[in-house]
């Protein structure tokens, strides 16, 4: 394989969790007290990275911290309502059994990835670096890279968002984004990520060595 390490975000990317955030947004909202967007407002925002939708709902960064603590833990209880996209099962024994160390870089908890991943797909991940703050996902990947003693050359981060080109490319590793996660994929390919997967099924073609 070209990546030895392939690190995957897990809302939107394994995980379809949107829905779920999104049914709690109001009350998220009306706890930390910012603005509540209607259906429309929340369809558009998908085209913007992290900090613009902060400031177009009036988040400061200060409270962010404390609002991804919040969702950690209501998650808990949410656990039944989150499940794998289809075709996730499958590409991650995939590629496990083909030699790939598998990690999961997160802003959610550890807990609540491997509840959803359930045992048998959880031990399949050898490194979990989660809990991160909203912007901590190079770091994360650093401290990988260095403890897997993995070249960056040899490694991938997986994501969803904008902000998961963006830690990619800071710590020089490629970047691979999923069309059916939460930035739309008109707005990924703007940030020129290294690979784009339009549905499941591509992870594997695309990661995996030719049969």
């Amino acid at each position: 394989m070209k990546y030895t390490l392939v690190a995957f975000d897990f809302d939107g990317t394994l995980a379809d969790t949107l829905p779920w955030m999104e049914s709690i947004l109001h009350e998220v909202a009306e706890k930390f007290g910012f603005r509540k967007p209607d259906a429309e407002e929340r369809s558009r925002l998908r085209q913007h990275n992290a900090y613009e939708i902060m400031k177009a709902l009036g988040i400061p960064i200060w409270k962010a911290p404390a609002i991804l603590a919040f969702v950690r833990q209501a998650m808990e209880d949410a656990v039944p309502k989150v499940t794998l996209f289809p075709g996730v099962d499958a590409t991650l024994r995939a590629m496990h059994g083909a030699g790939a160390r598998l990690a999961v870089v997160s802003s959610n908890s550890t807990a609540n990835v491997q509840r959803v991943l359930g045992p048998e797909l959880a031990a399949l991940i050898a490194d979990y670096a989660c809990g991160t703050d909203l912007f901590g996902k190079s770091a994360k990947m650093e401290h990988l890279l260095r403890d897997t003693r993995t070249e960056a050359r040899r490694a991938i981060l997986i994501g969803d968002e904008i902000r998961d080109i963006e830690a990619a490319r800071k710590v020089g590793v490629d970047s691979g984004v999923v069309a059916w996660g939460y930035n739309r994929e008109a707005a990924l390919r703007e940030h020129a990520p290294d690979l784009v997967f339009s549905n499941v099924h591509e992870l594997a073609r695309s990661l995996l060595p030719a049969s």
